[in-house]
């Protein structure tokens, strides 16, 4: 057998972080890093007992699967060592070396895992070593239908006329029927640099079959761009999401992630979950909100930011997390959609990530249908410099119960203590007043809604026409 250096990563896949980092050490005071615990490498040790008849019941192993509930703890071991495998070619294969004729069985062993737990990617690429090849650059991922369209437009115009974002945009829908020909038209023909795409085209629906939140870990999969910043059509920023690519935990991680709300403490349900099929975890998983019982809500997947190029392992485990029988038998049983499928897929691949250290805010009006003494209104998330960075749920008050009235946006409030309800925050001292520039950006973004409005009603009676037509 030829030997082959495995000193160096030349695809930049493999992401190491330690804790006695220094970097990580001086991060950790604005983020939480989770540094993963050790998956030991492919060794010679490990060709030998593959090659024997213990080995022959591992791989029987490996490549079966329950047929009715899918096992999390089976599925977690079957993608640990699709990691190793992958670590161990991924140097060779960025080389340019024939694995195949190298490694013959192991190669047949790797092909064939990727095949059993992630059959929807051979559509469009040989194998998952291919994917980071195919994304380029940087940029802002949607997903939208019909019913999120009115959103996303609004959303856009946002980014191009009151941000001056320059990022290119893909939004992903299902298929045909989810979203309305004349409406990408209108998306692709209104705003610079904005394209629609179908995300069957890319991804094997026959398998994943998606639907409502499960496509967006697969758009950013599918996406052209190798840095992504995933964004709700109802996401609005109150500075140019550029700046989340140059965010230093998420160079240094290759994601970031934020916190949602602190809501319904005492359950036990997640941490229950987690311990059912995590071996070992993350240095973050014992402080997590799941961990201590304190929420149970983790993850608010509003924004996400994923570096292809050093993340993939884990973005693959959060589309499994998401795939037709996963999300349907067991992962939406324990969490809200797609929202905490993120992190528990990194760490069921022990891939790292890094949230920053500020839960779900609030942005609002004082008594804006709720108690006067409080900021009520729509879920906020601050920058590492504690001002308001974005915000889910859009410009209206509630999308939900008021769909006509906009949302106030003179006071944002830190707390713990929601009233779910009422979307306020109970603690008030943690109120601040929004700042003139702040409360102008807002003001501009219901100012262009009304654009939407017009457009949205022409599109409806068949009326609208792009200008040069």
């Amino acid at each position: 057998m030829i030997p082959f250096d495995m000193s160096t990563n030349l695809t930049g896949i493999q992401i190491a972080v330690s804790s006695n980092d220094s970097e990580i050490i001086h991060l950790s005071k604005l983020y939480d890093i989770a540094i993963p615990s050790t998956i030991h490498h492919w060794t010679p040790a490990d060709d030998i007992l593959l090659d024997s008849a213990l080995g022959q019941l591992l791989k029987s192993e490996l490549l079966t699967s329950a047929e009715v509930m899918p096992d999390f703890r089976h599925l977690t071991n079957q993608q640990r060592l699709y990691k190793t495998l992958f670590q161990k070619f991924d140097p060779m294969v960025a080389a340019g070396v024939n694995v195949e004729e190298l490694y013959p069985e192991l190669w047949l062993l790797f092909r064939s895992l990727e095949s059993h737990l992630y059959p929807w990617i051979h559509q469009t690429f040989k194998s998952a070593f291919d994917i980071p090849k195919a994304g380029k650059g940087s940029g802002i991922v949607l997903c939208a239908g019909n019913n999120q369209f009115r959103y996303a437009v609004t959303t856009i115009r946002a980014l191009r006329e009151i941000l001056k974002s320059e990022l290119p945009i893909e939004i992903f829908y299902i298929d045909e029927s989810d979203l309305d020909a004349m409406k990408r038209v209108y998306l692709e023909t209104e705003f610079h640099n904005v394209r629609t795409r179908d995300i069957s085209k890319v991804i094997n629906n026959k398998w994943t079959k998606l639907g409502g939140w499960a496509i967006k870990p697969y758009a950013i999969l599918a996406s052209s761009f190798s840095q992504v910043i995933m964004m709700d059509a109802d996401v609005y920023f109150f500075r140019k999401p550029e700046e989340l690519l140059s965010d230093k935990a998420y160079l240094k991680t290759g994601s970031l992630f934020f916190y949602d709300r602190t809501l319904f403490p005492d359950w036990l349900k997640g941490r229950d979950w987690l311990l059912s099929f995590l071996p070992s975890y993350s240095s973050q998983l014992p402080r997590s909100r799941w961990w201590s019982l304190a929420s149970s809500h983790e993850q608010e997947a509003g924004v996400v930011v994923i570096d292809k190029t050093k993340s993939l392992l884990g973005l693959l485990s959060t589309c499994k997390l998401n795939d037709k029988k996963e999300r349907d038998q067991v992962t939406y049983k324990h969490v809200h959609g797609d929202k905490e499928t993120f992190w528990v897929g990194y760490e069921m691949m022990q891939t790292p990530y890094a949230f920053i250290k500020s839960y779900g805010a609030v942005l609002g009006g004082l008594g804006h249908k709720g108690d006067p003494s409080r900021v009520c209104g729509n879920q906020l998330h601050l920058g590492t410099d504690g001002r308001p960075l974005w915000w889910n749920g859009g410009i209206f008050r509630d999308k939900n119960k008021y769909p006509d009235e906009y949302l106030r946006m003179t006071h944002f409030a830190t707390g713990q203590d929601w009233e779910f309800q009422t979307s306020c925050i109970i603690e008030t001292d943690g109120i601040h007043e929004t700042t003139l520039a702040e409360q102008q950006i807002g003001e501009s973004y219901i100012t262009l809604d009304a654009q939407r409005k017009h457009d949205e009603s022409m599109i409806e009676d068949g009326s609208w026409r792009h200008q040069d037509v």
